[in-house]
């Protein structure tokens, strides 16, 4: 099949450089896909589109290894299980992206940021993937132990740089194991001191993220967090292991996803002990591998 005339007016914006009317016209081409396999790239892709975040996908040199772009076109929404709080939370985030762009137009700073903390295995990166794809932005993820060097204030200068470069870009950056440099400040000197100056140029750099970035925080050890820096997030929501009803709802989706005949009582009975989400998607992955041998 040969190209419509969105796709070659697409090729030929692109081969003059003319980004945004390339962009009109990719738009057009996922206006006009209407085939099943497509529909949830062509969802995606025409919202990231929309919001005019496509450029973060190429990363400047200077943070290559430190921030990591992810392309969440693929999430599975018909296999991901919201629980209870996790739709609370995802309610609250897409509130904060209206009240962002109104208090904006009052030249009101606002941060739509959250931090998710509970024991490991219990969705809170998963999670911020869901409310990229949802929101239709570009996710952006960070694990602040990437960012650890060895050398006095390199810490710090890590930070800043990535930082920087998300101010003004619309996106969802997600701050993995942030617990690695956000932890309560004691004396000014030493491994003391240099840790103080990384969480204050953390706080200060978070504090320049006002115009429409989502920050989702993670961390197993939120008790560990220096207070002021605790302060800048609007959201802070524990992430419980899922009780058995929501256990149950988990497996009964995900299976049906891939194939209902798979939902044997074995695996319905899993659910009867307390495990976390990722447990149990490691446990239904093994159940399917055995069904497809």
């Amino acid at each position: 099949m040969g190209m419509d005339e969105h796709m070659l007016a697409c090729v030929k914006a692109l081969a003059e450089n003319r980004i945004q009317d390339a962009k009109k016209e990719a738009i057009c081409c996922c206006l006009n896909d209407n085939t099943k396999k497509n529909k949830t790239k062509v969802v995606y892709f025409k919202k990231l589109l929309e919001n005019g975040s496509t450029n973060m996908f190429e990363l400047p040199s200077n943070i290559k290894g430190l921030l990591n772009m992810q392309d969440v076109s693929n999430f599975n929404e018909e296999r991901y299980y919201l629980g209870k709080q996790q739709r609370e939370l995802y309610k609250k985030i897409e509130s904060g992206v209206k009240t962002t762009t109104k208090l904006l137009e009052y030249g009101i700073p606002y941060m739509n940021s959250t931090i998710i903390y509970g024991v490991p295995g219990t969705g809170k990166t998963e999670f911020a993937k869901y409310t990229a794809y949802k929101l239709g932005l570009p996710y952006a993820y960070l694990n602040f132990s990437y960012l650890i060097e060895s050398y006095l204030g390199k810490t710090a200068q890590n930070v800043n740089r990535v930082f920087d470069y998300c101010k003004g870009q619309k996106c969802v950056l997600m701050l993995d194991e942030i617990d690695c440099i956000g932890l309560q400040r004691g004396n000014d000197t030493g491994a003391d001191g240099e840790l103080g100056r990384t969480t204050i140029a953390l706080m200060q750099s978070l504090d320049t993220l006002i115009d429409g970035q989502i920050v989702i925080a993670a961390t197993n050890r939120c008790d560990r967090l220096d207070q002021a820096l605790l302060r800048r997030f609007q959201n802070k929501v524990e992430f419980l292991p899922f009780a058995k009803d929501e256990r149950i709802n988990m497996i009964e989706k995900f299976i049906n996803s891939v194939n209902p005949d798979f939902l044997s009582k074995d695996v319905i009975n899993y659910a009867e002990e307390p495990h976390t989400q990722a447990e149990i998607i490691h446990f239904l992955i093994e159940e399917i591998a055995k069904k497809i041998n």
